[in-house]
């Protein structure tokens, strides 16, 4: 018979090992079937151009053992995209990009899932909007803009995508609000894709458009758009180099976009490390450091406790600002 002693040290060493094994285990889940990556937007946006980056990126890395999916699922502020993750991915096979409507959507009443029904795996980067007219607009500068919508609000429609509450929208408000324009009698209108609002305003259909950098340089050489403005801090390189920020033109505004991929709630700890895990090493490539250059994107990659401190700030500041356009609901104040 074994000795009480050696027993007891016996069951330790057992334990031990039980709890190695179950660690080992926790930090061993992978992926075991294809994996969706959903977009609330249509094809040929920002947001889509995102989620196909970081597909491509995971796929050339290896850094998933299966197939990554883009899904385009536009609508209700991308809250049907949110909607089908977190109905399918309960066991870490299905991800959706994020972006402001996470934190507007609830507060407008868009769609009812927002930032604090999600779980934020990553924060990916800062972006920037830009404010775009067709050529031969009469408006030369976000300053034109500004002055003649302070004389009449509803006289210039501004295209965004792909709903109110959106990057593209609160670029727009934040930067007319700096300007002292009265930007709830603002005509917005909007699109499922940047693509279409610009399309809408190179035809004459709207007057101007608002959305991420990103999706004008490719079309600057058709000679058929103008850039007017950005809401950057400063200027930003390349092709933008010659756009002025809205500050140098007299609006007391900045904007800052950003991107980040979301599971649903409550994702367990193995789930979310390995996603966790793969989109640093994502963000660590050359590869991911020149879609940011190219995009004129700015990194700001947080997990854990920093995203959802920066996910509380960003909920707090839409919130007080559409609370003050009485954009809110009632029951949000």
């Amino acid at each position: 018979m074994m000795r009480p002693a050696v027993r007891c040290i016996a069951l330790a060493a057992a334990c031990i090992a039980g709890l190695a094994a179950g660690g080992a285990y926790a930090q061993g889940w992978k992926p075991t079937r294809p994996v969706a990556l959903l977009v609330g937007a249509a094809p040929g946006g920002s947001i889509d151009l995102t989620a196909r980056l970081i597909q491509r990126a995971l796929d050339s890395q290896k850094l998933v053992p299966t197939q990554i999916i883009v899904i385009n699922k536009p609508g209700a502020g991308q809250g049907i995209a949110w909607a089908y993750m977190v109905e399918k991915g309960g066991d870490g096979h299905a991800l959706a990009m994020g972006g402001p409507s996470l934190t507007s959507n609830p507060i407008l009443g868009t769609h009812n899932i927002g930032y604090q029904d999600v779980t934020t795996v990553a924060m990916l980067f800062d972006d920037y909007m830009a404010f775009v007219v067709r050529a031969d607009s009469p408006f030369k500068s976000m300053r034109d803009v500004v002055e003649k919508l302070r004389k009449d609000p509803g006289s210039v429609s501004i295209g965004v995508a792909p709903a109110l509450g959106s990057g593209a929208h609160m670029g727009a408000v934040m930067g007319l609000r700096g300007a002292g324009v009265k930007v709830k009698d603002v005509r917005f209108i909007v699109y499922k894709a940047a693509g279409e609002a610009l399309t809408a305003a190179i035809g004459g259909e709207i007057d101007v458009v608002s959305g991420t950098v990103a999706n004008f340089p490719p079309h600057f050489s058709s000679g058929r758009i103008r850039v007017i403005g950005v809401t950057s801090p400063q200027r930003l390189g390349g092709v933008m180099a010659n756009v002025p920020t809205l500050k140098e033109q007299g609006i007391d505004a900045t904007y800052t976009n950003w991107r980040s991929v979301i599971g649903p709630k409550g994702m367990a700890r193995p789930q979310l490390a390995f996603w966790e895990n793969a989109l640093a090493q994502v963000a660590k490539t050359d590869e991911w450091q020149k879609d940011l250059e190219r995009n004129f994107w700015t990194a700001n990659f947080l997990t854990g406790a920093a995203a959802k401190k920066y996910m509380d700030e960003q909920g707090v500041l839409f919130r007080n600002v559409f609370i003050e356009l009485g954009m809110a609901k009632q029951e949000q104040k």
